[in-house]
């Protein structure tokens, strides 16, 4: 019994299927592909930590001009966003201040002052 379970696991160690090994860069990881479609911050908090590593690693494997671009399209997306709603925020700051000048400017005149 003994030998044969010895035989057994010494087969299912020979034959054991080697996990997938990351032999390409780590520039080509499906998390640097995300960020650099959908931005960083797309990525998932939970891989934000993986992220940079891959990054690290991806600077000193020679994709420098890879992470640049990645960081710089982040930044242009990002610009284009926040200009988009530069305009939509003065105009609400506008209708704010607006209403608060109604609404004192209505408490003032709608009190009456008690004539004695």
């Amino acid at each position: 019994m003994r030998s044969l379970f010895l035989i057994i696991l010494f087969f299912n160690i020979i034959i054991a299927q080697s996990p997938k090994k990351s032999a390409d860069s780590p520039c080509d990881d499906p998390l640097i592909r995300l960020a650099e479609l959908e931005g960083i911050k797309a990525v998932p908090l939970k891989d934000l930590i993986r992220l940079k590593k891959l990054m690290k690693a991806c600077e000193r494997a020679g994709g420098k001009d890879q992470i640049s671009k990645l960081y710089e399209n982040d930044w242009n997306r990002d610009y284009k966003k926040a200009r988009r709603m530069a305009s939509w925020t003065s105009t609400h700051a506008m209708c704010v201040f607006v209403s608060f000048g109604y609404y004192f400017v209505g408490k003032v005149l709608a009190t009456n002052p008690d004539s004695d």
